[in-house]
């Protein structure tokens, strides 16, 4: 919506099929459309008006508030790219195309304008990269994976004062984090429950501790209890692996060791006293056979001996070493079909196999 005529608005819709096996973004259902009399009539921009021919993916759009003549438009296409329009969305020229406007559009495709100065633009995705000649160039805000500022990859939500456009807050699949000064330090608030667990479990020990797999942060082990006065602070938990943590299995006879699960089939065996971990995944006995595991693989420990562990990939691994070697104790058990399994050509327009694709896998 304007900020100074609530009649003018600009809705972005997006065709967007997704499968367990396979995801399409892009079709004749996707495009910008803008009304200027409250939603009586709406206009669909097309090329004639600077967009590109074809079908369009998803689109993200930003006003600038303080001349809300002044439009962008991050739009996946054949080839992705920054729109931008001056007159209120009647005519649109690209302005860039190179890849550092963004990434994986399906994803992300977030634009964002501050509120103060049209010409300072910041693009939202795997990083945050920001543009201050109304985005024909950016250079990256945020280093990649937080190096000097501890700020998690992966932006999905940004806010920036009306008034004051150094203060911005970071929505991204690490929790809420805000900047006073422009980006250049940033303050992560620690006390939301953002986290996403996919599961949990406990060991053996007295008082026992808990164990979870946070989807884009790691596997973690805390304290079911601590006898202190102010509780159970984040400082107790401890990060026993990296990645989109699943599956935690602590060894039942000694808590200190077990094993932590991430996407594709990785499953590491750690020391949650040194902080060392060192992967266990199973292979196939024949190079050329490519296991198929589910985004977040089955594995379960044999109840009666702590060193035998099962994990599903389209197979049965079996391993009586604590996950050292493994050894094949079934065929094929999916339905191994082949048009459920092209990851590769997923995507649509931008081709993009995000892993969570994997099909005729075990899931239990």
């Amino acid at each position: 919506m304007d900020p100074t005529n609530p009649n003018k608005l600009i809705a972005a819709m997006w065709e967007h099929k997704r499968e367990p096996w396979f995801f399409n973004s892009g079709g004749s259902g996707s495009g910008l459309h803008i009304t200027y009399n409250g939603g009586e009539t709406w206009k669909k921009v097309t090329e004639e008006d600077g967009f590109p021919k074809g079908h369009l993916g998803r689109i993200g759009v930003a006003i600038a508030a303080n001349k809300p003549n002044t439009v962008y438009a991050l739009v996946e296409a054949k080839k992705n790219a920054l729109y931008k329009s001056e007159d209120s969305g009647f005519k649109w020229e690209k302005i860039n195309d190179k890849e550092d406007i963004g990434n994986r559009p399906f994803y992300y495709s977030e634009i964002y304008v501050d509120p103060q100065n049209e010409n300072r633009v910041y693009s939202v995705f795997t990083y945050v990269n920001v543009s201050e000649d109304g985005g024909k160039n950016f250079t990256q805000l945020m280093p990649a994976y937080g190096a000097n500022n501890g700020v998690h990859p992966d932006h999905h939500a940004w806010w920036i004062h009306p008034k004051n456009g150094n203060f911005m807050i970071d929505g991204n699949d690490g929790g809420l984090n805000i900047t006073k000064d422009g980006g250049k330090t940033w303050r992560f608030i620690g006390n939301l429950p953002v986290a996403q667990f996919y599961h949990i479990a406990v060991d053996n020990d007295i008082p026992y501790n808990v164990y979870g797999g946070m989807q884009d942060n790691g596997s973690w082990k805390g304290p079911a209890y601590v006898w202190r006065a102010q509780g159970i602070r984040n400082s107790y938990w401890q990060e026993i692996s990296f990645g989109d943590g699943f599956d935690v299995v602590p060894d039942p006879t000694n808590a200190r060791f077990g094993w932590s699960m991430s996407q594709q089939g990785n499953v590491r065996y750690y020391d949650a006293e040194t902080g060392n971990n060192f992967s266990v995944r199973p292979t196939h006995p024949n190079p050329d056979v490519l296991l198929r595991f589910n985004w977040n693989a089955a594995i379960n420990i044999d109840p009666f001996d702590s060193n035998t562990l099962y994990f599903g990939s389209q197979f049965v691994h079996k391993s009586t070493d604590k996950g050292l070697t493994w050894k094949l104790i079934s065929d094929d058990l999916t339905t191994n079909n082949p048009e459920k399994q092209k990851q590769s050509e997923s995507g649509g327009l931008t081709i993009d196999a995000t892993g969570a694709e994997n099909h005729c896998t075990f899931s239990y």
